[in-house]
């Protein structure tokens, strides 16, 4: 049986006011439902535990993520229906092969008939969605990716590579251009308070509640450009 694994790595006094902190996957209750707390961990999955309270489940030979509370058989079996319908429709696009070695799948709101489905790769900083109108995959708008870097950040012991690298120029970037009279999510003393905590949390080597951070705060845009970028990932989602 898999063990259940557990990371300390609450935000507790590091959270920012003006930065969104809710849950992703709200419980039922917020004691744990003490039938499931009694379920053994299905063999090949761990418990994973987000710096905002989160609990999440991974399969890393699967390379499937879940909220949803696997120990229970009957979920359980939803979220690996959920997973094999979906592997066997991509499976089509002849793109299908070529996708990132690291490619790995996220699976929420999951039922006996409908599931939320994410794709993602870390390497290549990317998320996918198949348009089943035009039968194929392709490329979701960059601020699917950073959303997945918020929402399961405790499972990996690094960070995507690069977004460090273009948090710390964006955040850089958006200070310059504040002081040019552009306008931004964050005033200039903000960004000063978010490139404290990135320091902090990076000198305790906190990877989750930096993979928090970096996914809420990205992608760094003027409010123009946000709009701009916001209404793009709608039209996608909406397959116009």
């Amino acid at each position: 049986m898999a063990s259940t694994q557990q990371t300390s790595n609450e935000l507790s006094g590091d959270r920012l006011e003006f930065i969104e902190t809710v849950q992703y996957h709200r419980r039922a209750s917020d004691s744990p439902d003490e039938e499931s707390e009694s379920l053994p961990m299905p063999p090949g999955w761990n418990r994973y535990f987000h710096p905002n309270g989160d609990v999440y489940y991974r399969n890393h030979h699967l390379r499937l993520t879940t909220p949803e509370d696997i120990r229970q058989p009957e979920m359980l079996q939803y979220v690996m229906d959920a997973r094999d319908d979906h592997l066997e429709t991509i499976s089509e696009d002849q793109n299908y092969p070529h996708l990132p070695p690291d490619w790995e799948l996220a699976i929420s709101d999951v039922s006996d008939s409908t599931a939320v489905l994410g794709m993602f790769s870390r390497q290549a900083g990317q998320a996918y969605e198949w348009k089943e109108r035009e039968g194929r995959l392709v490329v979701k708008h960059r601020q699917h990716f950073w959303a997945y870097v918020a929402e399961y950040p405790s499972h990996f012991a690094h960070l995507p590579p690069g977004t460090e690298e273009e948090f710390v120029a964006a955040v850089t970037q958006a200070k310059t251009r504040l002081g040019n009279g552009e306008v931004f999510p964050f005033t200039e003393q903000q960004i000063d308070q978010i490139m404290e905590l990135y320091t902090r949390l990076k000198a305790n080597d906190n990877i989750p509640a930096l993979g928090w951070l970096l996914g809420v705060v990205m992608p760094l845009d003027s409010i123009g450009s946000r709009l701009n970028g916001s209404l793009e990932a709608l039209m996608e989602d909406l397959q116009l």
